[in-house]
Parts: C-alpha cells; structure tokens; sequence
C-alpha cells in the first residue's frame, strides 16, 4: 500500500482537506463577480490547494483560470513572457488571438512559438527599446482584450506580494491596480504567506490596492475536520487510530495542514516497519522526532546564519507565544530592549521563520520550535 498523506506540493483528491466553507466563500465572491479577493495566511496552511481545487468549480461554470506562482519570476520580463504566453495558450493559439496579441505587444516584437514539451509560448524582445510601464499596461490588459466582453478570466496570482522584489524602476503597484481597475471581463485572486507585506499592500490607504479587493484570511482547519480526515486517511490503508491519539497528532503539528500531512506520514511509515495495524500514542512520538531528525542540520544552518538576538527571540517564541514583548516577558528570556526585539522580529519575519496569527507571534515550523526546545539544542547552543 502507498503512503496515504500527501505535502510538501498542492493536494487534490482524498489528500485534500474539504476546507468547504473557505472554498464556497471564495467560489461565490469571484463566481458572482462582487469583488476581487486577497487571501492571506501563514506557510503551510494550505491557501494553494484550497485555491486549486476552487479553480476546478470555476472551471465547471466555463471561466478561463491564468494561476501564476509569482515566487518562481524574479523580474518584470520574466513576468510579461509568462503572462503573454499563459493567455496564448489558453485561447489554443489561433490566429486571431495571434494578431490581437501581436497588435497589442508590437513594440516588444513578440515570436510565437511552441516549447519542448508542445506548449505556445511568446517570446518578448526586450532589447528594441526600453522597457516601459505602457509595455507592462498592454502585457496586462491582455486577458481583458482577448475576453472582449464574451467571457470571463479569473487571474490568481499566487505569493502576489513579490512583485515588490522586483527591479525596473516601474511604480509596479501602480501599473497594476491602474489596469486592474478597469478590467470588466476578469477576476483577480491574490493570494500570500507573507501576512504583513500582503497586509499593507491591501490596507494602507497610500497604497494603490487600498480597499481593492475583498480580504479573506484562511485560518487552521477546523478540528473535527481534521480530526476526521486524518482517521479516513489511515483508515484508508486498514490502519486504526483513536481519537486520543489524533489529538496528540494535531497537538504536536498545530493542526496546521502541512505538518498534520507530514507527521501523519512519518507515522504511517512507523506503524507500516513494525507491521502493525493501529496507532498508539509512542508511534507518534517516535515520528515526530524522526522528523526533527530528519531537519536537524537544516535547523542548525538557519540558527549559525542569525544574530544573537534573533536566536534568543525565536527560542522564546518556542518556549512561550505571545503577542505582548512587555519587560516580564522580555526579562524572562534575555531578549534585550525593546527596539533590539522588535528590530529581531521583523528579520525573522521576513525570512519566514516567525508568523503572526490573531495577533500572537509564534514559531511557524512546529517542529523547528520542538528542536529549539529540546536537549540536543541546549547542547548544540554550548557548543
């Protein structure tokens, strides 16, 4: 029998959690064209695969779905080759989409060709002449000119708050909500793990998407949902496991979709090499830290390449979550003056090794915060 849980990649099938609610609220908003949408929440909590399986509904009605992993482009250029070509291959290549397309991008010499693996793709000659914030305009009106009013797009732009990494000197929030704006015929999800970088971009109001799109904030799953999917899952494969024994589960991985998938695996390989049939509470103890095993050389490289105070701060959010670093809890653990934590917490931040959910800050990895509170750490630091 095959492992039964599934992560590090988007999830469909009975890998999936249903998550309905969240699906049917996004469905609905874009399906009933009321707003765009920003969905936001931490690493690993499964805003991909929630949005991927939403895709296959608006499918169905006869949308035209574009989904862009803005992680994987790291310029302007970059950008506008894949845009051009994911909207010439979604209308099949026809001639006329040909020639709209090449009247829209005339002065980017656009060649259409096709890939190794049988793809239309277009190739955009940005050494004619400068790139300019009227090329990005007409590279982004695209879907709107070739939907011309007789169907609809729905764009997703996955990790959006990227874009800000991108150089060029174009105002490039600017460029994109001026189009955005005024496009009738497509919808737009942004989607990011970065909370606080997504967050300002939608919420302040100096901002060009200030109050552009409906903010949807994707929490943990449900308990009982997960509670039930991690049951069918090993009941999937004949293996039993209590309902105690999930909490523990749940308890240990947060209850956060990714590292629910990723300990419920390591124990299904525990049960399976000692040939059992039925999950006791050892065998997810002995997963969890094969999975600490497994990460402990990572865990370490991140903690040699941070400052003295940002190793501090984070073993205290290990320790101790909190959403208030007043002087009890900044004494407790030697964490410094104020500006010293809080100038730690943005760098961690940044990096993704903290998040903030309901206004508390904690360590995002559970199992990175279950190293930085074992032994092995406490020896590695007096090392």
């Amino acid at each position: 029998m095959s492992n039964p849980f599934k992560f590090g990649s988007a999830v469909t099938g009975d890998q999936y959690y249903d998550r309905t609610i969240d699906g049917d609220k996004l469905y609905s908003i874009i399906a009933g064209g009321s707003s765009n949408v920003v969905l936001y929440a931490p690493r690993r909590y499964g805003k991909t695969s929630l949005v991927k399986k939403v895709i296959e509904k608006w499918a169905d009605d006869g949308f035209t779905c574009l989904y862009f992993d803005m992680m994987k482009i790291d310029s302007i250029e970059s950008f506008c080759e894949k845009y051009a070509s994911a909207v010439y291959a979604a209308e099949s290549a026809t001639d006329k989409i040909i020639r709209l397309i090449g009247s829209c991008l005339s002065g980017l010499r656009p060649k259409f060709t096709v890939d190794e693996s049988g793809k239309p793709t277009v190739e955009l000659d940005f050494t004619a002449r400068r790139f300019s914030g009227d090329d990005l305009e007409n590279i982004l009106d695209l879907p709107e000119k070739v939907a011309g009013g007789k169907r609809t797009f729905v764009i997703i732009f996955d990790e959006f708050q990227e874009i800000a990494s991108w150089s060029g000197g174009i105002p490039l929030e600017g460029v994109f909500r001026g189009c955005i704006q005024h496009h009738d015929s497509v919808r737009y999800v942004f989607l990011g793990s970065k909370t606080h970088m997504l967050q300002r971009m939608f919420s302040d109001h100096a901002r060009p998407f200030y109050n552009s799109a409906r903010i949807l904030h994707l929490d943990k799953p449900p308990v009982e949902e997960s509670r039930r999917f991690v049951a069918d899952r090993f009941a999937s494969v004949e293996i039993t496991i209590g309902k105690e024994t999930i909490d523990k589960v749940l308890e240990l991985s947060q209850n956060i979709p990714y590292y629910v998938q990723a300990l419920s695996s390591e124990i299904y390989e525990t049960v399976l090499a000692r040939g059992g049939k039925k999950v006791v509470p050892e065998d997810v103890d002995t997963a969890a830290m094969s999975l600490v095993d497994m990460k402990r050389e990572q865990y370490e490289i991140i903690l040699e390449e941070l400052s003295g105070a940002q190793r501090r701060l984070l073993s205290a959010l290990a320790i101790s979550p909190t959403d208030c670093f007043d002087e009890a809890y900044r004494q407790r653990f030697g964490l410094g003056q104020s500006s010293t934590v809080h100038g730690a917490l943005l760098k961690l931040i940044a990096k993704g090794y903290c998040e903030r959910l309901n206004a508390v800050y904690f360590v995002g990895d559970p199992f990175f915060a279950r190293y930085l509170t074992s032994a092995s750490y406490e020896i590695h630091k007096s090392e």
